[in-house]
């Protein structure tokens, strides 16, 4: 046996510490009736609102399967830890080239309709609006309709201007992980199993990531993103998501944002790395005491 495979053993997660692991399970929030009342013994002090909201609202959203609740409970029917999924989708900025032909289209068609003669109201919306779209500004379906009144691009501009679609370059199927909270009454059940690994760390590995995998079998699935409220000063949490449960920050694509995610960061990760990431989080469960 090497050394780097002798000192990775010696990382792995041992027997005793899957054993430990053992004596919690996840289960759907409202598959149990007894956690409706369990859920009454939730606290979080660094953000009540999430703890609330859970207390309040969860066991109705997830009976209802808006959202999926889980929570993770030891065998003393405690819980310790909840967090939440629901189906989601990145995308794109990029127009489809089809549209970007009819966008050019209209805009050649309105500068040949300024050329000819139009009375003063309609020169200037042609002006105006050919300005808006130099400058990259909102044009608007209204002011674009008043100028082509009827034409042979009603049709096309029905379909630039759909107000029920939103076109965007590619579109990915995704799940977010909306919440993902510990429970500080029950801090000391965790401390208590002597584990090297944060709680959430685990729960994360050990439990979300099945069900994602499991997911993926159902249904297409390419990211698993969130959305982290840090309003710590060092970004303690968005740096906790990013070096422990390996999502990234980078601006490769986008996702609509509810209005109140507004002020959070987007991080997502692919969801076929997870497999691969969840066997080197276990095989690297416990601190390399020789590494200098």
């Amino acid at each position: 046996m090497g050394q780097n495979e002798e000192g990775q053993h010696k990382m792995r997660i041992t027997e005793a510490q899957k054993a430990a692991l053992k004596t919690l399970r996840c289960e759907r929030l409202s598959d149990n009736e007894k956690n409706f009342r369990l859920i009454d013994d939730f606290e979080n002090h660094r953000n009540d609102n999430i703890a609330d909201s859970f207390r309040n609202e969860a066991y109705k959203q997830d009976e209802e399967r808006r959202v999926a609740y889980y929570v993770v409970k030891d065998k003393e029917n405690r819980i310790l830890f909840f967090f939440s999924l629901k189906c989601g989708a990145l995308f794109d900025r990029f127009l489809e080239a089809e549209k970007l032909v009819k966008i050019t289209q209209l805009l050649n068609f309105i500068k040949e309709r300024a050329k000819s003669g139009t009375d003063v109201e309609e020169s200037e919306a042609i002006n105006s609006l050919i300005e808006e779209a130099r400058s990259k500004k909102i044009i608007k379906k209204d002011i674009v309709a008043k100028i082509l009144h009827r034409s042979s691009l009603d049709k096309d501009l029905d379909e630039i201007f759909d107000e029920n679609i939103k076109s965007v370059g590619h579109a990915y199927a995704g799940i977010e992980l909306v919440h993902f909270c510990a429970n500080d009454k029950f801090q000391n059940v965790w401390e208590e199993m002597a584990l090297p690994q944060s709680m959430g760390v685990v729960v994360f590995w050990h439990f979300i990531v099945p069900i994602v995998e499991k997911l993926m079998h159902l249904v297409g699935c390419e990211y698993l993103y969130l959305f982290a409220a840090d309003m710590t000063e060092n970004l303690d949490l968005i740096s906790y998501y990013i070096d422990r449960l390996k999502f990234c920050d980078d601006t490769q694509h986008t996702v609509a944002k509810p209005l109140y995610d507004f002020a959070c960061k987007f991080l997502y990760q692919e969801t076929k790395d997870l497999p691969e990431k969840r066997i080197h989080f276990f095989d690297h469960f416990n601190p390399d005491k020789d590494a200098v």
